[in-house]
C-alpha cells in the first residue's frame, strides 16, 4: 500500500494533464486553453484544482495569462517542460534522493561563502527569516513555515553574491517546495529545523566557513533520513 502523503493531489493531477497535452501536441505554442470552468467540466475537477494547476504551468512558464484575453500556451524550451513534467515523479525515491543531492552540491559551499560574503543587511534578513521559521514551527503552521524555510536557505544563496546560483534554484522552486513540505509534516522535524538553522545562521553570522558549512550538510543530511522514508512503498 502507499502511503497517503505520495498520492497526486487533484491539482498535481490536472496540472500533469494539462502539461501532457502540450507535451504531446495536442496544445501548441500560441493556442488559448479553455476557461476554468470549461476545463473544470473536461477534467472532472473542481475550479479551485484548475485554478492552482495554470497557476504552477504559469509558474514554470508552460503558460501566460494576457490581461482581458485569456490564457495562452507558451513556446517552452525543453528545460522548462522537463522541469514541468518531472514533478510528475516527485514521489520516486531516486529522484528525490538526486534532488537532495543537488541541494548538498550547491548548498552547502553557498553556506560556506557566504559566511565569508554577507553583508550586514543580509546578516539581519537572515536573522528575521529564522525567527520565522521559529514562530511558524512553533505554532504548527506548515504553509509559513514552508515560505519562511525558502526564504532562509534562499537568502543564503542571495548572500554569495551569485545571481546565475540563485536563478538556478529559483528555477526548480516547485520541486523544492513539494520537498520541503514532506519535511514538514514530520513533528520530529520541528526542533531538528530550528537547532540545524541557529547553527548555520551562528556560523554565518561569525564569519566560519567551516562551521557554516558543516552545519548546513548536517541539516541537509538530517532532514533526508527523516522524509526519505516516506518515498517507500508501505
Amino acid at each position: 500500500m502507499i502511503s497517503s502523503r505520495q498520492k497526486p493531489s487533484i491539482a498535481q493531477e490536472t496540472f500533469d494533464s494539462i502539461a501532457e497535452q502540450i507535451r504531446s501536441g495536442g496544445l501548441t505554442p500560441g493556442d488559448q486553453i479553455p476557461g476554468e470552468r470549461t476545463l473544470a467540466r473536461q477534467l472532472n475537477v473542481g475550479r479551485t484544482s484548475v485554478r492552482e494547476a495554470i497557476r504552477r504551468l504559469e509558474t514554470v512558464g508552460l503558460l501566460e495569462t494576457r490581461q482581458g484575453l485569456g490564457t495562452f500556451v507558451k513556446d517552452p524550451s525543453g528545460e522548462v517542460l522537463q522541469t514541468a513534467l518531472m514533478s510528475n515523479f516527485l514521489t520516486d525515491a531516486a529522484i528525490q534522493e538526486k534532488l537532495f543531492d543537488l541541494r548538498l552540491i550547491i548548498e552547502v559551499e553557498a553556506t560556506a561563502r557566504a559566511a565569508q560574503s554577507a553583508t550586514p543587511e543580509q546578516l539581519e534578513t537572515l536573522r528575521r527569516l529564522n525567527e520565522k521559521v521559529e514562530i511558524f514551527s512553533e505554532r504548527g503552521d506548515i504553509g509559513g513555515m514552508i515560505v519562511a524555510d525558502f526564504e532562509f536557505h534562499r537568502q543564503i544563496l542571495v548572500a554569495t553574491g551569485n545571481d546565475i546560483l540563485v536563478n538556478l534554484m529559483d528555477g526548480i522552486v516547485d520541486l523544492l517546495r513539494d520537498m520541503r513540505r514532506m519535511g514538514a509534516e514530520i513533528p520530529e522535524l520541528i526542533s531538528e529545523r530550528i537547532a540545524s538553522h541557529r547553527a548555520i545562521l551562528k556560523g554565518i553570522e561569525h564569519g566560519d566557513s567551516d562551521a557554516a558549512r558543516t552545519a548546513m550538510k548536517e541539516h541537509l543530511e538530517g532532514v533526508f533520513e527523516r522524509v526519505k522514508g516516506t518515498w517507500t512503498t508501505k
